[in-house]
């Protein structure tokens, strides 16, 4: 669990960054040079810099989820019918997941992970458009349209347990 001190290590699309907290103009979050600027109006504190983090963070995933959908739908496009929207969500238990409306939801964490596994999960879950189980049907589509998934899953799963 991270408690956004001065000095502590954040991960970013796979990279990690260490946090600097600092009191400014405004409340702003940015990164530049492998580290995270925090600055805050208030007097730097960890519950500041955590909520300033936080929201960063949602903001980032939506940006970086919207364009994972579309670098990844034409490899999908011929037999998912219409175009999912994307949810952003902090999730507990899992990466994503396909609602019944066909909206894929993600979990805001995952922002943290590598762009291929970023990539991975879309195509996970864009792939029970069509198959909505696990069967080997789903897996052989999978197979299909992302190969190597299973070494990019358990890179995931290792990198951000």
């Amino acid at each position: 669990m991270r408690c956004s001190v001065h000095g502590e290590s954040h991960l970013y699309l796979g990279k990690h960054y260490r946090l600097k907290i600092a009191q400014g103009d405004e409340n702003s979050v940015k990164l530049s040079r492998g580290f995270f600027h925090v600055t805050l109006r208030d007097e730097p504190n960890p519950e500041g810099a955590k909520k300033l983090l936080s929201k960063w963070y949602w903001a980032k995933a939506s940006l970086q989820f919207n364009n994972t959908l579309e670098r990844c739908w034409p490899r999908v496009a011929r037999f998912a019918g219409s175009k999912p929207a994307i949810s952003v969500k902090q999730m507990q238990k899992r990466w994503g997941s396909l609602s019944d409306k066909r909206t894929v939801t993600l979990n805001t964490n995952l922002v943290k992970a590598p762009k291929e596994c970023i990539d991975y999960v879309v195509t996970h879950e864009l792939c029970h458009l069509k198959h909505p189980d696990h069967s080997a049907e789903f897996y052989k589509l999978l197979d299909t349209v992302s190969p190597g998934w299973d070494k990019v899953k358990h890179k995931l799963e290792l990198g951000m347990v």
